[in-house]
């Protein structure tokens, strides 16, 4: 089978094409041959080296598939081979095939193809996790959604919008972008890079500042984000593709009482929240309209695709097509 392969860490032509025999199930996974695999930001960081996990070396990156079952383990129940799905997996999901444990596989309905499916597979997970489980944001409440137009920042916004009634600001770094998050339901979208967002932020929220600033950049925004969330509001941390560097929070968080989360969604992969993150998905997936990749990549164009994210090109959801 065709296969990207990493054997060093480092820059995106790191990563080659390579023929690998197709993997044999253990039992309790089964066999996918992929369709759509997810490319994400946090794929460039463990690419890398720049990751909280980090398969050792060589590997297939990857973590998300669409696809169809090929074969199945001896253990495995309720999946069976032609079944169309999706999984979040380890790794290994840039090839044109890929192990899943079954517990990770979800069936994809009918009605939906595998470039909608692959738009809500992990992210809307995510955005659940942020929304509901670490932020408990209230229906009411004014929030800031750095990196508004990636694959996470745009489902946190249909929630707001969808589920709840509340004041959305995103953040972005080019109009193109802007426009995209107002269109996808934000009810102010600041091109950081024209324009100073904590000035932009206070002056539409009275001077206050937003009840939650949902941060997945890090980097320079460590520094500015506690100046744009009032006193007593939350502050939460769940990615840091600008860098890791978090300023003093004695200096930055005490004087406002600023309640601050730094969270992973690996920490509830196995537990109730996890499940509910699930069920949330299923929900969506059943009842609201559904957006599809904005952008996909053959395999052979994986380098392209990196750069493309790693550059901020990328708007909405990118993927491989295999």
């Amino acid at each position: 089978m065709r296969a990207v392969l990493l054997e060093k860490f480092g820059p995106a032509e790191n990563l080659k094409i390579v023929n690998l025999p197709i993997p044999e199930p253990a039992e309790d996974e089964v066999l996918i041959k992929v369709q759509v695999a997810g490319i994400v930001f946090a794929d460039t960081q463990m690419r890398r080296g720049d990751y909280v996990q980090i398969p050792p070396l060589p590997f297939v990156p990857g973590r998300e598939v669409s696809g169809s079952i090929e074969e199945v383990g001896l253990e495995v129940r309720g999946l069976k081979t032609g079944m169309r799905v999706m999984a979040f997996i380890a790794r290994g999901g840039y090839a044109e095939y890929a192990l899943a444990k079954a517990k990770d596989v979800i069936a994809l309905p009918d009605h939906i193809d595998h470039l909608e499916g692959i738009v809500y597979l992990v992210n809307l997970r995510i955005a659940f996790l942020n929304y509901f489980i670490f932020g408990k944001t209230q229906p009411d409440e004014a929030i800031l959604i750095h990196a508004g137009a990636g694959g996470v920042g745009t489902l946190l916004t249909q929630i707001a919008k969808r589920r709840a009634n509340n004041t959305v600001i995103t953040l972005c770094s080019t109009d193109e972008k802007a426009a995209y998050c107002k269109a996808n339901g934000a009810d102010h979208s600041i091109n950081y890079k024209k324009r100073n967002y904590v000035e932009e932020v206070l002056a539409l929220t009275d001077g206050l500042g937003v009840d939650i600033s949902f941060n997945s950049v890090g980097g320079p925004t460590f520094g500015t984000d506690p100046l744009a969330i009032r006193p007593l509001g939350r502050w939460m941390i769940y990615g840091y593709a600008a860098g890791k560097d978090l300023i003093d929070p004695y200096e930055a968080i005490m004087p406002k009482s600023l309640a601050l989360s730094i969270h992973s969604v690996y920490t509830v992969r196995d537990r109730e929240e996890y499940r509910q993150a699930t069920d949330f998905l299923l929900d969506w997936l059943e009842k609201e309209k559904l957006d599809s990749v904005s952008k996909t990549f053959k395999l052979e164009e994986i380098v392209q695709a990196h750069h493309w994210i790693e550059n901020q090109h990328s708007i909405g959801k990118i993927a491989i097509m295999m």
